[in-house]
């Protein structure tokens, strides 16, 4: 795909990735004999170690030049999410639902007949749930938009970035 930016990479990291957790299996096969130390396990040992960290070192350096030249469109994501006229955040409102009292399953079911409505009229998701009767009984039109609000599926992320990003740079000073 053309539009992709360092895909070579991401895809060479995927695959080493596997290869790392392949390692697992022979590593968690040695643990049976580790109190006997036979030596049956040390010659794979002595590959997967070694195998293990250079791989590893080097998904993280692929992966540290991928971040670093990471280019994130806010204004496009919010614009593909809009692409789906709330329909993507169908889950919460199913949540918000559940969480006024109606039954989980229900509710998932509602909302799943509701999305299908809006997607077969081309209609925003949020008319359609202004308009059931079962919603607007438990769900007024701003816990709806509240439910429809996909920063509210962000959670922790921006300040465990914050936090990581802070943590690195102080580390990297450190070091010097």
């Amino acid at each position: 795909m053309p539009q992709k930016r360092n895909p070579e990479l991401c895809e060479r990291v995927c695959g080493l990735a596997r290869i790392v957790r392949s390692l697992v299996i022979p590593a968690l096969e040695d643990v049976v004999t580790w109190h006997e130390r036979d030596l049956t396990q040390s010659s794979a040992e002595r590959f997967i170690f070694p195998e293990a960290c250079i791989l590893t070192d080097h998904v993280l350096f692929l992966m540290c030049n991928i971040v670093a030249d990471l280019r994130v469109d806010k204004h496009r994501m919010l614009k593909n999410i809009g692409l789906t006229e709330g329909r993507v955040m169908s889950e919460a409102v199913m949540m918000a639902l559940a969480d006024k009292g109606m039954d989980r399953q229900e509710a998932h079911e509602l909302l799943r007949k509701l999305t299908i409505r809006s997607e077969t009229e081309n209609r925003p998701l949020k008319e359609i749930l202004l308009e059931d009767e079962t919603v607007s009984k438990r769900l007024n039109k701003r816990e709806i938009d509240e439910g429809l609000n996909p920063r509210n599926y962000l959670g922790t992320a921006v300040k465990q970035v914050d936090f990581i990003v802070k943590k690195t740079m102080k580390e990297r000073k450190t070091r010097g």
